[in-house]
């Protein structure tokens, strides 16, 4: 999907971004701590994580800005917003492998 172009293919890219950056969020909480967030706020889930470790919490933070435009069709993302989350959400998956069995 990140070889696609175009406002509606940002759209989608990013959208995924938030998913997996939210779960892998969830993942370094629960290693870390055992537990997550339990609400569906996700801005205040990344507050928590910043609590964990702050760089992931200003990860998750940049997508969960772009949730509104991703999936609600809010608006459209650009190159630059694109960029930013697809590296967000690849710093947060990574740091989820190497502190589970996965990594």
């Amino acid at each position: 999907m990140a070889s696609e172009e175009g406002q509606a293919a940002n759209n989608v890219v990013v959208g995924i971004a938030v998913l997996a950056g939210i779960a892998a969020g969830d993942a370094l909480c629960l290693v870390a701590t055992g537990s997550r967030y339990p609400g569906t706020d996700h801005a205040e889930a990344a507050r928590y994580l910043g609590t964990v470790n702050r760089e992931h919490g200003k990860y998750l933070s940049t997508l969960v800005r772009l949730k509104p435009q991703a999936h609600y069709g809010a608006g459209f993302i650009n190159e630059q917003e694109r960029t930013s989350a697809r590296r967000a959400a690849e710093a947060l998956v990574e740091a989820a492998k190497l502190s589970t069995a996965l990594g």
